[in-house]
């Protein structure tokens, strides 16, 4: 048994929990007639309760991470037809912006196929054979990544239909109907912690 000052301990723990920020713990099981397994067992009891937060916080942390590393998936069609809309309503010529949108969708298109197969496609290599299987590819497994590729470059094509503060509203707009279309998976991932 050793001989324990309780005062000087429960001091010292105090001080120990206000390290952490936390609450001190009931410390009525201190005495000072106590053994090392009864020490230990109190050490433990401390420990957990001090890493609760802590192991709280960092699983919060972790599952941002992962929900911001997340690439869903979008369905093309929907976003396509909800991007065209607005560009009608921005741009008022119909053929101007089909004309606009078949050069974006065909750019990110290549990209997306040369991202994902890390092959670099000349002009003379990138016939209309490997752009439509490029553009069946964004269709079908289209992601966040690609459409926000897509924002990038349509908000740069109409910049010169408007001003800076319209090019603001252009890509908080085309940003919206992306984010509105976007099907995430991890978005409830904080309830299976």
């Amino acid at each position: 048994m050793a001989n324990l000052d309780v005062q000087r301990l429960r001091k010292n723990l105090l001080k120990y929990y206000g390290k952490f920020n936390v609450l001190p713990t009931n410390t009525y099981e201190l005495s000072s007639n106590m053994d090392g397994s009864n020490c230990a067992a109190i050490i433990d009891d401390i420990t957990s309760y001090l890493l609760k937060p802590a192991e709280k916080n960092i699983r919060l942390e972790l599952s941002q991470i992962f929900k911001d590393s997340e690439n869903p998936e979008i369905p093309y069609f929907e976003v396509v037809m909800d991007i065209m809309q607005f560009m009608n309503e921005f741009v008022g010529d119909p053929h101007t912006v089909e004309l606009i949108f078949a050069r974006v969708n065909n750019d990110v298109a290549r990209k997306k196929l040369e991202i994902e197969d890390k092959i670099y496609y000349t002009n003379e290599e990138w016939t209309p054979e490997v752009a439509e299987s490029a553009m069946q590819k964004l269709r079908d497994v289209g992601t966040e990544r690609d459409y926000q590729l897509m924002v990038d470059q349509l908000t740069d094509v109409l910049s010169h239909f408007t001003s800076e503060e319209g090019i603001k509203t252009v890509r908080m707009r085309l940003n919206n109907i992306i984010k509105n279309h976007c099907q995430r998976e991890l978005d409830d991932l904080t309830i299976h912690l």
